[in-house]
């Protein structure tokens, strides 16, 4: 009978660890900017106008957004949307999470004059979009 109930704890266990498998991606920003920008998880959520979470001007900022759960949760899409507090686009780019954990996942922001230019670790530059 320890048998057959230990064996069947092992086996939820392991179940569970499946079923429960959790992908993550741990984002860096580095807003070298003098303007505050607010960063997304969809367009959805960017068109909403609430921000998820401010880069604040000149600092550095980590997020930690998770994908899914189960056992295919790195197939996931996950969107990362960048732009300004009014609604202006910076940078939008949808990739699996695996194609985001196996990045660097670290975005430099810039500012030249009035058009922004977002760098991240999958492309070498993304032009600001929506001038």
């Amino acid at each position: 009978m320890r048998f057959l109930t230990a064996l069947l704890i092992g086996i939820s266990l392991i179940s569970a660890g499946c079923i429960f498998n959790h992908a993550e991606v741990s984002f860096s920003f580095d807003n070298r900017s003098d303007a505050p920008l607010c960063f997304y998880l969809s367009p959805q959520d960017a068109t909403a106008g609430k921000c998820n979470q401010e880069l604040k001007p000149t600092a550095k900022t980590r997020w930690t957004p998770g994908c899914a759960y189960g056992p295919d949760a790195d197939e996931v899409p996950l969107t990362v949307v960048i732009q300004t507090p009014a609604g202006r686009q910076l940078y939008d780019r949808t990739e699996e999470c695996r194609v985001w954990q196996n990045s660097d996942r670290t975005f430099i922001i810039e500012q030249r004059d009035k058009d922004f230019v977002v760098t991240d670790s999958l492309t070498e530059t993304t032009p600001a979009q929506g001038r």
